[in-house]
């Protein structure tokens, strides 16, 4: 809506190019005009603004808006002086003026510590890289530090992620939560320092990763070593946490991790449950979570951050982008390390990995968790190995079908309100989904999806025109090519290949050059019949367990029989502990010199 509104405005005052970015958008870095602009913020230039119900009977005018009670003055000359008198006082100095003020019961705030005071544009390399590249001269536990200085937005800022791996982390449910809780209570005790930061603009998180601790920083990069001093400073002398700050997070974790065990919509129960059926390593269902929660207490907590970063040992990787030097990069992830007095390095990061899917269709039936809710849900994968073509081409597929998915099941049969199609990338894989939240028996919507896939991957093979193909290729082309507007975007594109540890910062451009030079309409009718027809596939259906009764059938609709061969299950741990036995894992590389084998660029 306030972007409507703004463009709507903006269209009015300026030309076609610029409505976008309407007045907010600073193509250049100005120091002379901020310069200039802060000179006038002089004595003389100083407007007062008083509201109070006791000047009502002073304001004898009527704002021109809304006709309230108002009145508009010259200063008094006293008050003037007097504020003039202060800037001159004693021998003019500041620490005098100060002295003055503390004298009336005045006094300054502390300085924020976080003020940058260099904002200067670091020099660039004649031909700077265009991808980020690794750091040489690290030490453990600094395993990889992948830097790119910024060439496109050229303002005096940075961005830093370390991922901090520890096999505590991941070694059962309740060290997870304990790592979960701990790295909130250092969010919730960093909240004297929130103001100063946003202010200076600079900011932080602590979060829990795949086995791994995420730590983050932002801003305007002359002061983020100083914002990580004070973070690691933080971390480190929480061996006890304050009972007021676990009261604060235990209970706000309470509420957020009940509702998402309990209290999910049936749509993401049905992603919860495939990513537990899936994914090995450092990531447990909140239903877990939930039960382990049960048992934990502020003292459970001491201690947390030495079996985090000392007594089990500590890998860490990060990236840092913007407005900062190779060596000054090098010198945040030093200060990281000092600050958190890491000095034992793993020989091993902990396991993760991702499961390929049986062949053919499986159906998974499972009972919803929320029993006031009154809608079903099915969301079905068809599994790729990871690769790029195969990333491309399902993204065009998506392309293709996505609106016709939605028109065809939500406007046209109406099985729901939500309804879609698209494709998602994992660390080892590349799925087509389809996701549908009804009312109607899920069965039948099981098989309206897979009449759509059959009559539309036909009208792909057979009866699709190059003109809209090409017109979905540009979609995506121009998807792809869209450069980042922030530092936080930029980083989105490179963080995944530092997560799943293939260190292949190429990835975008390749896929931008499948797309240009080798997707063609033939190709994509291959991809569909060779490929998609074939590939493995799982619908996850989620039942609700209401008592309220599910919509009636359209006239003459019926349920349809399963085809021969499908695979059904219908039990929840029993079906995850065999497929984790029996499924073929794909691991994530696990051996601390992984970036040393990375593309270089």
């Amino acid at each position: 809506f306030e972007l409507c509104q703004d463009m709507s405005i903006s269209l009015q005052r300026y030309p076609p190019a610029e409505v976008l970015s309407g007045k907010s958008q600073m193509y250049e870095y100005d120091p002379a005009g901020i310069a200039s602009v802060l000179s006038k913020l002089t004595l003389d230039g100083v407007r007062v603004w008083h509201q109070a119900k006791v000047l009502a009977g002073r304001c004898v005018e009527k704002d021109t808006s809304y006709g309230s009670p108002m009145l508009r003055s010259p200063l008094e000359d006293s008050w003037r002086q007097k504020w003039a008198a202060v800037s001159s006082v004693g021998d003019g100095s500041g620490d005098a003026a100060a002295a003055y003020c503390a004298s009336l019961g005045l006094h300054l705030p502390k300085p924020n510590p976080f003020i940058p005071e260099d904002l200067s544009l670091r020099p660039l390399l004649a031909d700077p890289p265009k991808l980020p590249s690794p750091l040489s001269g690290l030490a453990p536990p600094v395993g990889c530090l992948f830097h790119r200085q910024d060439d496109l937005l050229k303002q005096p800022k940075a961005f830093a992620s370390f991922l901090l791996y520890t096999p505590f982390l991941c070694q059962d449910v309740e060290s997870y939560v304990k790592t979960e809780l701990f790295c909130r209570c250092v969010e919730e005790s960093l909240t004297e320092y929130a103001y100063d930061a946003e202010m200076a603009g600079v900011s932080y998180s602590c979060s829990v990763g795949s086995t791994c601790v995420n730590l983050q920083i932002s801003g305007f990069n002359d002061k983020l070593g100083v914002l990580l001093d004070a973070v690691t400073e933080k971390i480190t002398s929480m061996h006890a946490v304050p009972q007021g700050v676990y009261d604060i997070v235990a209970d706000a974790y309470a509420d957020e991790v009940s509702n998402a065990a309990f209290h999910s919509p049936p749509y993401a129960q049905c992603s919860m449950r495939f990513t537990e059926l899936t994914s090995k390593g450092g990531l447990f269902p909140s239903y877990k979570r939930h039960a382990a929660f049960k048992s934990m207490s502020r003292e459970r907590l001491d201690g947390v951050v030495d079996s985090m970063f000392h007594s089990s040992g500590c890998h860490i990787e990060g990236l840092v982008l913007g407005n900062i030097l190779p060596e000054e990069a090098k010198e945040l992830a030093q200060r990281l390390v000092r600050g958190l007095g890491v000095t034992k390095a793993l020989e091993v990061l902990p396991e993760r990995a991702e499961a390929m899917l049986p062949d053919g269709a499986t159906v998974w039936k499972l009972d919803g968790t929320d029993e006031e809710e009154p809608n079903h849900a099915v969301v079905m994968r068809v599994q790729f190995p990871y690769c790029v073509e195969a990333d491309m081409l399902a993204r065009l597929v998506s392309k293709v079908l996505g609106s016709k998915f939605f028109d065809i099941l939500r406007t046209q049969q109406q099985l729901g309100y939500i309804v879609q199609s698209f494709s998602r990338c994992t660390m080892k894989f590349v799925y087509l989904l389809s996701v549908v939240q009804t009312e109607f028996p899920l069965d039948y919507v099981r098989g309206r999806i897979e009449a759509f896939f059959d009559e539309h991957y036909r009208f792909v093979e057979e009866t699709l025109a190059e003109d809209e193909f090409d017109s979905c290729r540009a979609g995506l082309l121009s998807e792809l090519q869209t450069k980042h507007k922030t530092l936080h975007e930029e980083a989105g594109h490179y963080f995944g290949s530092i997560v799943d540890r293939t260190y292949d910062f190429e990835r975008r451009g390749r896929g931008i050059q499948y797309v240009e030079k080798e997707a063609t309409l033939a190709r994509l009718k291959q991809f569909v019949t060779e490929q998609a027809r074939q590939a493995p596939k799982i619908y996850v259906q989620v039942h609700k367990t209401n008592a309220k009764e599910d919509k009636p059938l359209p006239d003459g609709a019926v349920i349809p029989a399963d085809s021969d061969g499908i695979r059904l299950w219908t039990t929840h741990a029993d079906v995850v502990q065999s497929f984790a036995a029996s499924a073929s894992w794909l691991p994530v590389p696990s051996e601390v010199g992984a970036a040393a084998a990375a593309p270089r660029y």
